[in-house]
């Protein structure tokens, strides 16, 4: 018999960690050392504090593992990139980019820390005439769940000045250059709200926080899940689940001292919470495993052409451009300093579903990505997919990212450069599939009528900052290539009211499987049209609470005494 715990979670974002820290302080409590919980993790333990066995690199000043660098080796260690290999828009380039965090702390590594809330609205999302969120989810419903985030993870409402608070608690120079530019067409800016607390505010949140102010998952849920005798294993990439009379077996790859062996545990209860790619991509590896009355796909057992699974995939509506101001601007933008992102603009809200941001984006990061070029677009103010192309230079080429004037706009980047992005609530038009060697790939072959209004309306009002502010918007990847890119995605194994329409129900179990639950952003049946952190942990709490007293599902108590 393989190793075994009663339950396994697989991941330790903000839903995988939500759930360790609530279900193991329930089973200390309830059971003490008889019933073992363990985390499963692909990445490698960041903190060097959850799992002894995991090797590293050696600790830093601070104690962990996290690097202030760009080099790619390091972000490799941190990040996953999926995309489309095959070009499903055109050939050549992807049609979709999806950038997700591992690593003990999953997304929260390399998050920003904004912690909006999503919208009433949201929650009133419908497809053909149906709602989309199960009936049980409001965002008065969540209103609890997302205070007990939002007290466990520290958020503080930043501010623009004040002599009365800490400078870490202060939007930066870059959020001041943006408010102006909002002004001055006619918007709003406001301050975001943060996890964050007593930060240095030395500005690499998205390489890995070295410090601690910045809050991810491994200074709160998951330590309260380490101090409640959950056991941690990194370094694990869980390759596929299997049903068995007693529960499931979770076999993969164990890589922990350099060396790659075979990974198995049995378990009573598994809880899928790798993220809305991974997570995805595991289910549709294992399906082959769930046959008859415990198909993971319901709608593939009763004989349609295709399930749901993988399927309504959103990228949360991230859409992203740079641009340059005025040299002489009085304001630096100072882009490299400070918080990614402190301030949001909601003015376009009420009539587009869309929220601004500006927010820092390095030069390798915008080239690696292509999110936005640091090239003017011939025609600044088209719009939509593969709409414009480089501008023609003084030689009557195209430009490119190399040459003089490629140059100088490098020297001038931190003083003059500002990237801003909208989240926007899109149609949830990408898709998840396996790739030849299992892995998952993405795709986002077309862009719906009423996203592309959407992206439009906010590319429209972005350009109209930078011209108000003596600058111009750079061409960014989906007018030049059509590639969307997100580092926000959600569903792939949707939540629903019944099997239907999903691949899990209110409660995050999933149709005809008993004790296997999805608890992450792959559940999330739309988009947010804000940052998703607050929202997935706000359901996983939710999802806690409810399987921990039994509220309209059984009880954890019941389903291990079983």
């Amino acid at each position: 018999m393989s190793d075994y715990s009663e339950i396994v979670i697989i991941g330790s974002g903000f839903g995988g960690a939500v759930m360790a820290a609530r279900l193991g302080a329930h089973v200390k409590a309830r059971f003490g050392d008889s019933v073992r919980v363990e985390v499963v993790e692909k990445g490698g333990d960041h903190t060097a504090a959850f799992d002894p066995t995991a090797k590293g690199p050696p600790l830093n000043a601070q104690g962990n593992r996290f690097r202030h660098t760009y080099d790619l080796r390091y972000l490799a260690g941190l990040t996953d990139v999926f995309t489309d290999i095959d070009g499903a828009f055109r050939a050549g380039v992807p049609s979709f980019n999806v950038l997700a965090g591992k690593g003990i702390g999953g997304g929260s590594n390399v998050y920003a820390g904004v912690s909006l809330r999503a919208p009433a609205e949201i929650f009133a999302e419908q497809q053909d005439g149906r709602p989309l969120w199960p009936k049980r989810y409001s965002r008065a419903a969540l209103a609890p769940h997302y205070d007990s985030v939002a007290k466990t993870l520290h958020v503080n409402r930043l501010r623009w000045t004040d002599k009365d608070v800490p400078h870490w608690q202060l939007c930066t120079k870059r959020d001041l250059v943006f408010a102006e530019g909002c002004r001055r067409v006619g918007i709003t800016a406001l301050p975001v709200p943060l996890a964050s607390e007593n930060d240095a505010n030395e500005g690499w949140w998205t390489q890995g926080q070295r410090f601690s102010g910045r809050q991810n998952l491994s200074q709160n849920y998951l330590a309260q899940a380490k101090a409640a005798g959950v056991r941690f294993s990194a370094n694990v990439e869980v390759q596929r689940i299997e049903p068995f009379e007693k529960g499931y077996l979770v076999r993969g790859v164990d890589s922990r001292g350099g060396a790659q062996k075979p990974f198995e545990r049995a378990c009573k209860i598994v809880i899928v919470a790798a993220g809305a790619i991974a997570s995805t991509g595991l289910l549709l590896r294992s399906r082959p495993h769930f046959q008859g009355a415990r198909e993971l796909d319901a709608p593939l057992a009763r004989g349609a052409a295709e399930g749901i699974l993988g399927k309504r995939v959103s990228g949360n509506g991230d859409y992203g451009v740079s641009g340059r101001i005025a040299d002489a601007h009085a304001e630096a933008v100072e882009s490299h300093k400070g918080k990614p992102i402190a301030s949001f603009c909601p003015s376009l809200w009420k009539q587009h579903k869309v929220l601004i941001l500006p927010f820092h984006a390095d030069p390798l990061y915008l080239a690696l990505g292509q999110i936005s070029t640091l090239l003017r677009a011939d025609r600044p103010q088209a719009a939509g997919r593969a709409s414009a192309r480089a501008a023609l230079g003084a030689d009557g080429r195209q430009e490119r990212h190399w040459g003089a004037a490629y140059k100088a706009r490098l020297s001038r980047f931190s003083e003059r450069v500002l990237s801003m992005g909208c989240l926007a609530v899109d149609e949830n038009e990408g898709e998840i599939t396996l790739g030849p060697s299992g892995a998952p790939q993405v795709r986002w072959r077309e862009t719906s009528v009423r996203t592309e209004r959407r992206w439009n309306a906010a590319l429209d009002a972005m350009r109209r900052i930078y011209e108000a502010l003596g600058g111009e918007m750079y061409l960014d990847g989906y007018r030049k290539d059509g590639t969307v890119n997100t580092s926000h995605p959600l569903g792939g194994a949707r939540m629903a009211e019944d099997g239907r329409y999903g691949v899990v129900g209110d409660d995050g179990q999933a149709f005809g499987n008993r004790n296997l639950f999805v608890v992450d952003g792959s559940v999330i049946p739309s988009a947010l049209g804000v940052n998703p952190s607050m929202t997935i942990a706000a359901v996983a709490e939710s999802i806690a609470a409810r399987l921990i007293t039994g509220d309209g599902t059984e009880s954890l108590e019941a389903r291990l005494a079983a």
